[in-house]
């Protein structure tokens, strides 16, 4: 069961200005991620930290806030930032007694995009599916049903 992100406490619409809203390389949007981990990797993007107060230490979310945030399980959560660190796009310095920091890494060090497959498979179980791998059910059975 796939949950949705929660609703932020305080939301306002940003400032017009003149920059994009969202900004995606197009080395990045070609690259083949899936849904779950396009969300995960823009959330630790996000999170990262490039303002002054934080001086881009990482973003030190749990996995669970990051799988609530992101409206996915816990479990499905792991293995994508599982999957992201080994394609090379995420590099995780772990830390002792504290959560995990996540950073974006730079291009320069992602793995092809051809390897994704083979990265994936390492960390997928069997009722780990992404939306486009979920076989599609027409809705009618050839098996006899009975009403209740």
């Amino acid at each position: 069961m796939i949950s949705t992100s929660p609703s932020p406490k305080k939301w306002k619409p940003p400032e017009d200005d003149t920059k994009s809203v969202l900004f995606v390389r197009a080395e990045l949007d070609d690259y083949g991620l899936d849904v779950y981990e396009f969300r995960v990797l823009a959330h630790v993007a996000r999170r990262e930290g490039k303002s002054n107060k934080s001086k881009g230490k990482g973003c030190y979310a749990r996995q669970k806030t990051i799988a609530q945030t992101c409206g996915m399980s816990h479990r499905k959560a792991q293995s994508v930032l599982s999957i992201l660190c080994d394609a090379g796009l995420l590099e995780i310095q772990r830390r002792q007694g504290g959560t995990n920091t996540y950073r974006v890494a730079s291009p320069s060090q992602w793995n092809h995009p051809d390897d994704l497959p083979r990265i994936r498979k390492k960390y997928k179980s069997s009722s780990d599916h992404t939306l486009s791998e979920q076989p599609i059910s027409s809705g009618v059975s050839s098996e006899p049903t009975e009403d209740f």
